[in-house]
């Protein structure tokens, strides 16, 4: 691209053309749109008004490398730096899983029981990642008085979650540690959400997963139950609850019951299953009676 001039609409069909011949990025036509808005700040709306404008050098040469990482495999998220989740854009990286639409399944149970408890709202996500659920609910919750925090085992996907929340302009201490443990024991929350890994190392993952998105956020330690973090969160997430405090996981295929039994036997009431949009049981909540 960089070698000649292109105009926005000329751009677009290019990258819709590229992206088509590659089986890792679907709905081409979007993904170029969405590519676009990113690197050129054009909307959908500007293409097809303006499709003659001329796009810089600078942007071009931007594109080229986009397509040249695509073309050798890489995620699309991660060459474009940029990727969507409940209608906002947030940065990632490789040190950071990809945000996917079952996940907003967790800020959607989330919210339904956030804006039905009064008082200021202590939320925290262990296992924060790039940050997009937390900061999706600090944003949802603007109107309310909301303290947030996050933890993570890894340094640079906390780095990743505070370049996020700056962006998005919202309050997010940050703690790095796995799950609870970096907690001062004084802690207490009026929720805990989590989207742990549970990827158990006998189960298989599309190829892009294992070449390019970090491992220890979607796998469980060698020879653990998928269900290994979720086990720590129901034995532990108790003492930093709130009476009444809700305890909400995201679980993969098939965990639904034993998440379930987990949170029944720790002492947890008011067990919910939430489905993502494409009908999987993908979320398990629970109130803590304190």
């Amino acid at each position: 691209m960089e070698t000649r001039t292109l105009s926005s609409g000329e751009a677009f069909n290019l990258l819709a053309e590229e992206f088509s011949r590659l089986t890792h990025i679907a709905s081409p036509r979007e993904h170029a749109a969405f590519v676009l808005e990113v690197v050129a700040g054009l909307k959908r709306e500007d293409i097809t008004l303006e499709p003659q404008e001329k796009l810089s050098p600078e942007i071009l040469a931007h594109l080229d490398r986009i397509l040249a990482e695509t073309r050798s495999g890489k995620p699309l998220a991660y060459a474009l730096g940029e990727w969507y989740f409940a209608g906002r854009t947030f940065s990632v990286n490789e040190s950071v899983l990809i945000p996917r639409p079952d996940t907003e399944t967790l800020c959607r149970a989330s919210l339904d029981f956030c804006r039905n408890r009064s008082g200021t709202l202590h939320i925290l996500e262990a296992g924060v990642g790039s940050g997009v659920c937390i900061i999706t609910l600090g944003l949802e919750l603007i109107e309310r008085q909301t303290e947030l925090a996050g933890t993570d085992i890894s340094r640079n996907a906390l780095h990743i979650a505070k370049t996020n929340a700056r962006k998005h302009g919202v309050e997010l201490e940050l703690l790095h540690g796995s799950l609870l443990e970096p907690l001062p024991t004084d802690s207490r929350f009026d929720l805990i959400l989590s989207n742990p890994p549970y990827v158990a190392d006998k189960d298989e993952v599309d190829d892009s997963v294992r070449r390019y998105e970090p491992s220890e956020a979607y796998r469980v330690p060698a020879g653990r139950p998928g269900t290994y973090f979720h086990h720590l969160l129901a034995e532990n997430a108790g003492a930093f609850l709130n009476a009444g405090g809700m305890l909400a996981l995201e679980v993969g295929y098939n965990q639904v019951d034993e998440v379930t039994q987990l949170l029944v036997g720790n002492g947890y009431k008011h067990i919910a299953v939430m489905p993502d949009l494409s009908g999987v049981q993908r979320v398990v909540s629970a109130i803590w009676p304190g």
